[in-house]
């Protein structure tokens, strides 16, 4: 397979919530996102994702303090409350931040539930993460990257609370959702096993239990994690509360699916549904 992937960077990450007013008031009280955008989601537009019954629904497009657009979130009030974790598809958006340590301590009395405390990575000392639980029920990882961890090509924060690097999936089977992102991006990822110590808590396995793992290095020091959790329960068709959709740049689109215009009218974008379930959108990178 070609070295150069032909997918990434991750645009943005797509919450649905029951209460879209509390969801950007805490990501813009406690992480430092600014609202660029509030509208309604089109008619044209739901049926695009494969999710008509979100016509009409409002929808807020949140930036960080570089005004990149890194997170949207659409309201739901009727959408169904489940535990991220304890389903197959998007588990968490791994967000990359300046310093880990200050972020935890400002999300105490949050409406984000600080679920394992600030600690460096097993695979790295060069990763220092919090994992927390957002007001739509979401998993955000919040990472601080110190220094090089190579294989690995990461990201170094430009802001507070920067962008979305690591979107990480939940599977039964990590070796077909492995080959079905090597496919649309070109390259091979690596796998290995590792413990996912939020999973071990949620689950009540011993807190050092390893687990099937995969990683796939995409464009721009973004990446994509594969975990696999074989008690996870299969994601509905019908989109939850929490993350309901991944969007990536792409180099060129599969040729098969629908393709449309984005909302800018500048490029082309795609969705996808994986062997998770999960839902990806592709758009075109034609700069």
């Amino acid at each position: 397979m070609n070295s150069t992937p032909k997918l990434g960077p991750i645009i943005m990450g797509t919450l649905l919530t029951r209460d879209l007013a509390a969801c950007v008031s805490a990501y813009e009280n406690f992480l430092h996102a600014c609202v660029q955008r509030r509208a309604k989601i089109s008619e044209a537009q739901a049926a695009f994702w494969g999710h008509p019954h979100l016509t009409g629904c409002a929808y807020v497009m949140l930036v960080n303090a570089l005004n990149e657009p890194f997170l949207r979130i659409v309201e739901d009030p009727n959408c169904e409350e489940v535990d991220t974790l304890m389903h197959t598809g998007w588990m968490a958006l791994e967000i990359v931040v300046k310093d880990v340590d200050a972020i935890a301590t400002s999300l105490t009395n949050s409406p984000f539930e600080i679920l394992r405390p600030v600690a460096d990575l097993s695979i790295s000392n060069q990763i220092r993460a919090v994992q927390v639980r957002g007001p739509a029920g979401e998993i955000l990882y919040l990472t601080q990257i110190k220094g090089a961890v190579p294989p690995f090509e990461l990201p170094m924060a430009r802001c507070a609370v920067d962008k979305v690097f690591i979107p990480v999936l939940c599977t039964h089977d990590r070796k077909k959702t492995l080959a079905f992102y090597e496919n649309l991006s070109g390259n091979s990822g690596l796998n290995f096993d590792t413990k996912i110590t939020v999973i071990n808590q949620a689950y009540g396995y011993d807190i050092n239990r390893n687990h099937p793992v995969a990683t796939l290095q995409l464009k721009d020091n973004s990446l994509i994690e594969i975990d696999q959790v074989d008690a996870a329960k299969p994601s509905e068709n019908r989109p939850a509360s929490g993350i309901m959709m991944v969007t990536f740049a792409a180099h060129t689109l599969p040729k098969n699916g629908a393709v449309k215009d984005c909302p800018t009218g500048t490029k082309r974008s795609m969705v996808l549904r994986g062997i998770a379930g999960e839902v990806i959108e592709l758009v075109q990178d034609i700069a």
